[in-house]
């Protein structure tokens, strides 16, 4: 089975460039997806984080949807725990309105933040995600007529305005636990590999098993979400992940740098005294197409939401590309008939 494709953008900073640069990156980058067969495109939200310029989702993928035609634009995700779960219903029904059936909502039970951010953010901390996140669906059932705030509901005579359909909504996971609880939420899950590599088998089973229908979703529906670039050679591939893997061991121990362009990243490495963590599929364009339908195959994902980072926005677009048509060609050979 061929899994849907998508792509999910942390608007990645670099040294010397600034969020500015990193934020029209990521509009011209989702105008080429517009054009390739990817599903969706989702950006993120980070907080304090000089590697990212990607703090409000919401602002995206408004901004997104009105230079695109045709993809559909998500949040992976929304970190619940900053928000009103009223004020994310009002704008997620909003932006549905605005363009319909093209809006999704990811929502993380973390806050995508240090501690100090978190609790500058001002919100009520991830302990009360799943009351948030019952709330945030009550709001939605009500603002699309399909099930009405009860009589006695603590929310009677509040609406999430503006009514009409609502929004997809996802849950993100990283463990076998979350994944069940999205599953018992009646959500579409999306696992980050990135985060927990290897986990994606254990959990989306715990997703399956526990999966109860909601008007949100009536059938199990799950994603991975990993780190992927793939290049003429695996040999270029390598070279372009540099940056990628540099970052990865900044990040190991707590730094959030800018990303290095490929020849500073590539001395980085060289004098590092520790190896990279192999995360990610790295490659030339069949041999990653090829290792996603491997994993979509084995865990049972029906999508997978691809990350990509290199120092350049066209060898960042034609990762995309190269991937899209092998996986294309990849699926295509296996269902075609014996000859």
């Amino acid at each position: 089975m061929k899994p849907a494709l998508s792509i999910l953008d942390p608007s990645p900073i670099f040294k010397g460039r600034t969020a500015a640069d990193a934020l029209n990156e990521t509009r011209a980058l989702a105008a080429a997806a517009d054009t390739m067969p990817y599903r969706s495109y989702w950006v993120q939200e980070h907080h304090n984080a000089t590697s990212f310029a990607g703090t409000t989702p919401e602002i995206l993928m408004a901004d997104l949807a009105s230079r695109t035609k045709r993809i559909n634009l998500g949040s992976g995700g929304i970190m619940l725990p900053n928000y009103s779960p009223l004020k994310v219903a009002e704008w997620g029904q909003t932006l549905n309105q605005l363009y319909p059936g093209r809006i999704e909502i990811g929502l993380g039970r973390a806050t995508g933040a240090d501690s100090r951010a978190s609790a500058a953010l001002l919100g009520p901390g991830g302990q009360n995600f799943p009351t948030m996140l019952r709330m945030l669906m009550d709001w939605m059932l009500d603002a699309s007529g399909q099930i009405p705030l009860p009589g006695d509901h603590r929310a009677q005579g509040i609406a999430a305005n503006p009514p009409g359909d609502n929004p997809g909504l996802w849950m993100l996971c990283s463990s076998p636990g979350s994944a069940a609880f999205a599953g018992q939420m009646g959500l579409k899950l999306a696992f980050a590999d990135f985060l927990n590599p290897g986990g994606a088998k254990e959990a989306l089973a715990a997703y399956f098993d526990a999966f109860e229908p909601s008007p949100f979703c009536t059938q199990p529906y799950a994603g991975i979400g990993l780190v992927a670039l793939a290049a003429d050679t695996d040999e270029e591939a390598h070279r372009l992940a540099a940056p990628i893997k540099a970052w990865a061991l900044g990040r190991g121990t707590g730094q959030f740098n800018p990303y290095l362009c490929v020849e500073e990243a590539e001395q980085a490495l060289e004098t590092a005294p520790l190896i990279p963590p192999e995360r990610g599929i790295i490659g030339s364009a069949n041999s990653v197409a090829q290792s996603l339908l491997d994993v979509s195959a084995d865990t049972g994902a029906s999508e997978v939401f691809l990350l990509t980072i290199t120092d350049r926005l066209d060898t960042r677009i034609e990762s995309y590309r190269l991937i899209e048509q092998a996986v294309a060609q990849l699926t295509a050979g296996l269902a075609a008939p014996p000859q």
